[in-house]
């Protein structure tokens, strides 16, 4: 069976309120990162966009089916269509190494009206 990276960042996370559509993935980095900056966008969930920051969560190994189901929840119609995030192959950083995983990047231009996350995690940020 096919298995694909996901990196996440936000409410996917261990002990976030969607983690449960990573129940049965394999955790493959429990502290991972990737660049770009993060956002809140008020609505209890953070915006990745890109960008030159150390943006930090985890990194999993999920299948077609857990993959879809991420997709429904992150907005994800397909490339070029209308989504509240896009789905992109992103440079994933570790203790062991780096490899390549989807990433959700924020598909809207409006974070200049959001709260910038300078420490580029959103566990802390959420704790502050």
């Amino acid at each position: 069976m096919k298995k694909f990276f996901v990196f996440v960042y936000g409410t996917l996370r261990e002990g976030e309120t969607n983690h449960r559509y990573l129940k049965h993935a394999e955790l493959v980095a429990e502290q991972a990162w990737t660049m770009g900056c993060l956002y809140d966008t008020g609505y209890g969930y953070p915006a990745l966009i890109s960008g030159k920051e150390r943006v930090y969560g985890e990194c999993y190994k999920v299948t077609k089916r857990e993959l879809w189901l991420l997709d429904q929840l992150e907005g994800y119609r397909g490339e070029g269509k209308d989504n509240l995030y896009n789905r992109v192959l992103s440079t994933i950083y570790t203790k062991y190494g780096q490899f390549k995983a989807y990433v959700y990047i924020y598909a809207l231009d409006r974070v200049e009206e959001m709260e910038k996350i300078s420490t580029g995690d959103w566990k802390a940020y959420k704790t502050c």
